[in-house]
């Protein structure tokens, strides 16, 4: 339930945001779709990048618990 929260949060601040140009409110679901889309890749970039950090720090961990 909280996940549906976040995402409808998400879905109206990039529409409102969307909304805020000079052409208004004519191509705001474009624009939206747009923010939306940028924001799922740095949201994905940023959970990639935690995972192989994680994926290095087990692979030395091992390299040195076996090296011993």
């Amino acid at each position: 339930m909280i996940a549906l929260i976040i995402i409808g949060l998400i879905v109206v601040g990039a529409l409102w945001r969307a909304g805020k140009s000079e052409s208004g409110w004519r191509f705001a679901p474009l624009r939206a779709t747009g923010v939306i889309a940028s924001g799922v890749f740095r949201i994905g970039l940023f959970i990639a990048s935690i995972m192989f950090a994680v994926v290095v720090t087990v692979a030395i961990g091992v390299l040195r618990s076996t090296s011993q």
